[in-house]
């Protein structure tokens, strides 16, 4: 099966993209993808490769140069990717590339890109009216749930050791009898003592909607009042007390706030049509230019 992958691999242009599509969909060498991978990844790659051929050949093509600092430090993000730069070097020789030949490959690829990103500028920009259309055709989209702004703190343990258990929950046990005297001094103990990753910003979850916490955190958090500290809860990774410090009712997005999400949606839209209908035109000559 390996013989046979770097048979079909004796094109370096071919070799390139092959190369990046079995690392970006498999997290893979080529030579170590299986049969129906493999196949998947050669497809989509010559596909690419030949679409690139047509674009490099434009005339929008004719000017663009990348200059050897872009081209170096994207390879160099490239490499970054794998494990090691043995990695890399080892997956060039496994797919039959040079050095040079694969820079050159990455070289095209980036002029393929700002190619289609200059064709993608030239669209008009997306007007208020195409946003108040966008928003009234899907106002459900812009329903937001009931949200929560919450604080936590926890206090991990090892649950095969029943020592480490106990000990973690005298502490946490210390902690809740504290923070229920003194609701606001939430943020200082978990800043002080919490084990969460969230203790660095004084325990803050920021603003959760339902769904969105592990189920056992999720189902105590939306039972709270504003300003309510819970009992202590325990999970299979440790203590925890979570506090509700704010309720935020569902509500509608307004049209003001929407149109941060419309915007860059319909912008988007618009540059993928224009480089599919430039990349049509390409492709398909028109029918004037038909024999």
């Amino acid at each position: 099966m390996q013989q046979g992958k770097r048979q079909k691999q004796n094109d370096p242009m071919l070799s390139f993209h092959l190369m990046k599509f079995a690392f970006q969909d498999f997290q893979k060498s080529a030579c170590n993808l299986t049969h129906q991978e493999y196949e998947l990844a050669y497809q989509h790659a010559n596909e690419e490769m030949l679409l690139h051929q047509v674009i490099l050949t434009s005339d929008e093509a004719c000017c663009v140069v990348i200059p050897d600092p872009t081209l170096q430090q994207t390879l160099l993000e490239i490499i970054a990717e794998y494990p090691d730069e043995a990695t890399f070097y080892g997956t060039l020789e496994e797919n039959n590339m040079k050095l040079d030949e694969y820079r050159t490959a990455l070289h095209n690829d980036l002029r393929v890109e700002t190619i289609l990103s200059r064709i993608a500028s030239t669209v008009q920009s997306v007007t208020a009216v195409e946003v108040r259309r966008y928003y009234n055709r899907n106002k459900t989209e812009f329903n937001q749930p009931e949200q929560r702004s919450a604080n936590l703190i926890q206090i991990r343990f090892n649950p095969f050791l029943p020592s480490e258990l106990n000990s973690a929950y005298k502490k946490i046990a210390a902690i809740h009898r504290r923070v229920t005297r003194n609701p606001v001094s939430f943020p200082k103990e978990a800043r002080l003592f919490s084990d969460c990753n969230t203790a660095k910003n004084d325990g803050n979850l920021g603003r959760l909607a339902a769904g969105e916490l592990c189920p056992e955190l999720d189902r105590v958090l939306f039972t709270l009042q504003a300003g309510e500290t819970s009992a202590i809860i325990r999970n299979s990774t440790g203590f925890s007390i979570i506090q509700c410090s704010e309720i935020h009712p569902a509500r509608k997005l307004s049209i003001k706030e929407a149109s941060l999400i419309i915007f860059p949606i319909l912008l988007k839209k618009k540059q993928l049509e224009a480089c599919r209908m430039w990349l049509q035109k390409l492709i398909q000559p028109s029918k004037e230019t038909t024999p």
